[in-house]
């Protein structure tokens, strides 16, 4: 799936929503300059900002404020991947050193912060509201759901609905959150708000247990393989191979000699059961987006969906 294909509808908004990113991560202060070029501002799908733009467009708002809304979600998912770095002591992101790498802790949380507050100064006057509710409500559940993450670090005897609530709090909250903000932008949408609501958190349940696979099977995510693990973290596919015996091999596992486990992985099929449960949730979604008369912003949305479906970066 092409991802340039998916934008295509949506591609003006997605250059304007860049340019002000550029434009308002700036200061005076030369560190904070620094701290930006080690940032991938630039960098990434803008995968938030296109889903919203794309139910946007299905669900026929006008608004002169897209971009800017757009531009302050980009930046409040940014803030949380440079505080993700911190908590995760992660070294990569997108293929580069992390400002945590450069930086340190104390430095980077400060950024982190920064960047928070720039994301809700973002917001225009007329549409403060709608937008800064849906940012707060998504924030205090990712919080809730990195806590909930690291409280279950290392925890090889995990439930599987633990792991669903850790996903669907820090990963699921902001696509809900987007889609529910797209309903209420028309005073007459073509669903219902809860229905937009449901659709972002069956996508965003997509997405993340996606992006746990590429941590396992993709040679193109920007970090190396079995990085989940070494953090602690037991996420789907590791739950699954723990069905199948596999605790030996997970406390066994070392860096130099991740080919044991990642054969194991195969041999079990833990991608195409992992791929079976995502289609749960893509049934659903792509349900919802059916019942929306053809357009060119529903069919990007239904690439998007295969997109990150069968993602491999």
């Amino acid at each position: 799936m092409d991802y340039l294909k998916v934008q295509k509808p949506i591609l003006p908004l997605l250059r304007s929503t860049e340019k002000i990113l550029a434009r308002r991560i700036g200061s005076k202060v030369h560190l904070i300059s620094e701290l930006r070029q080690h940032t991938p501002v630039g960098k990434g799908k803008k995968i938030r900002a296109a889903f919203f733009f794309l139910l946007a467009g299905m669900n026929h708002v006008e608004d002169d404020g897209l971009p800017q809304m757009a531009a302050a979600i980009e930046m409040l998912h940014l803030s949380s991947l440079v505080h993700d770095d911190i908590v995760d002591n992660s070294a990569w992101r997108r293929g580069e050193k992390t400002a945590n790498h450069h930086f340190g802790n104390y430095l980077s949380l400060l950024w982190g912060d920064f960047l928070f507050i720039t994301s809700l100064r973002m917001l225009s006057p007329q549409n403060r509201n709608a937008v800064m509710d849906m940012m707060l409500d998504a924030s205090w559940q990712m919080i809730e759901g990195q806590i909930l993450e690291f409280e279950n670090n290392f925890n090889y005897g995990i439930r599987s609905r633990t792991y669903y609530e850790i996903i669907r709090k820090k990963t699921s909250s902001m696509f809900a959150g987007i889609a529910r903000l797209a309903a209420q932008l028309n005073e007459k949408p073509g669903r219902s708000t809860a229905d937009f609501y449901r659709f972002g958190r069956d996508f965003g349940m997509i997405f993340q247990i996606s992006d746990d696979l590429l941590d396992i099977f993709s040679d193109s995510a920007g970090k190396s393989r079995f990085q989940d693990l070494r953090e602690g973290k037991v996420t789907l596919p590791y739950i699954l191979l723990l069905r199948h015996n596999g605790l030996p091999l997970i406390r066994n596992f070392s860096r130099s000699g991740p080919q044991p486990l990642l054969e194991r992985c195969r041999t079990l099929g833990i991608m195409e059961q992992s791929l079976r449960i995502i289609d749960r949730y893509y049934r659903k979604c792509a349900f919802f987006l059916a019942s929306f008369p053809s357009s060119a912003h529903r069919e990007s949305l239904e690439s998007l969906l295969e997109f990150i479906r069968y993602r491999e970066y």
